[in-house]
């Protein structure tokens, strides 16, 4: 390199002229592309503050939620129909048909025979005119007769079904029970009363309207049968 002053030559590590004296340059050290570290306890502008991170963070996302699963079947024992009002385990209309045959097997069945095979041969007189007999039959002691037993049925099932536990025999064997239409607590004697009356007055027109009586609980909501809704009583499953 030359002297800018008098422009001798000069050596690239010479700081002064040999030929003028005067100043030429001098080498800078070399630097590093590293900054230096910062002192202890200073922050640096790039660093980000404590929490700023989590704070800007977006939300993790919640984990994805499992299928829905299905219902598991139903258990023996487990009620199919709840009362929409009350949410009682109500009975279903075969339980109930069961309870009715029952009981007719046992109480109305074997009384009818008794009426009809040892009433009826009592109250016939036999009358022989002319070598011919004919046969009479007192029709006073007949109603008696029908006045007598329907009191009986009267009984059974105002006691039975408006006691404490409402069952009559069939009742007990299906496990159901007549209650009132809240889903607790017996009906009582006199709506037990009321409610048997309704189905004997049923009866009577040919028997269709109480036929209609025995299926309307088939289409009902609340599986009432027209006794039922007129006696506010209600048949639940109490097993």
């Amino acid at each position: 390199m030359k002297c800018p002053q008098c422009g001798a030559e000069v050596a690239a590590s010479d700081m002064f002229c040999g030929s003028c004296g005067s100043a030429v340059g001098f080498t800078t050290p070399p630097t590093s592309s590293t900054p230096p570290p910062p002192p202890p306890g200073a922050t640096s502008p790039d660093a980000t503050p404590p929490g700023w991170a989590a704070a800007t963070a977006p939300p993790p996302m919640p984990p994805p939620m499992p299928p829905p699963m299905p219902p598991p079947p139903m258990a023996y024992g487990t009620y199919r129909f709840q009362d929409p009002a009350t949410g009682a385990p109500v009975a279903e209309w075969w339980q109930r048909a069961v309870a009715a045959i029952i009981d007719w097997a046992i109480f109305v069945i074997p009384t009818w025979i008794i009426v009809y095979v040892v009433i009826i041969s009592a109250v016939t007189t036999t009358h022989y005119v002319n070598g011919f007999s004919y046969q009479t039959r007192s029709t006073g002691l007949l109603w008696l007769f029908d006045v007598v037993f329907f009191l009986a049925y009267l009984a059974y099932y105002t006691l039975l079904n408006g006691g404490e536990k409402g069952q009559t025999v069939g009742k007990m064997v299906m496990g159901i029970a007549t209650r009132d239409e809240s889903g607790q607590g017996p009906i009582g004697y006199g709506r037990a009363a009321g409610r048997y009356g309704i189905i004997f007055l049923l009866s009577l027109p040919c028997l269709i309207p109480l036929i209609i009586d025995y299926l309307s609980p088939l289409w009902d909501p609340r599986r009432q049968a027209w006794h039922d809704k007129t006696a506010r009583s209600l048949v639940i499953n109490v097993r």
